[in-house]
């Protein structure tokens, strides 16, 4: 059984998030989006699942490390551009909110 076929909430709720993302980027940034996937996507051997290139660090990974870090308190000011783009992704526009955080406190 697919990993699909087991956990269809979880694949309904990241297809929502991700449409709901689109619809809110810009042209620019659904390049560069589209840009990081297809390298994302060239990054991973199918017919194994694993990284075509081991020190490749996938996407989830990294949310799930930056996510850490905030729920251990690091202030949100202190990510790097990426990093607040890669949460924005993954939590919407106003993630900052989940811990706590006005737009304010970004600066």
């Amino acid at each position: 059984m697919s990993t699909v076929e087991e956990n269809p909430k979880a694949v309904a709720f990241f297809e929502q998030m991700k449409k709901s993302f689109l619809e809110k980027v810009s042209d620019e940034d659904r390049e560069r989006y589209q840009k990081f996937g297809e390298q994302f996507y060239n990054s991973f051997d199918l017919e194994k699942g694993e990284p075509t290139d081991p020190g490749t660090i996938c996407m989830e990974e990294s949310l799930a490390y930056v996510v850490e870090s905030l729920k251990s308190g690091l202030h949100p000011k202190y990510l790097t551009e990426d990093e607040r783009t890669l949460v924005q992704a993954g939590y919407g526009d106003e993630w900052f909110k989940k811990w706590g955080y006005t737009s304010e406190d970004l600066a």
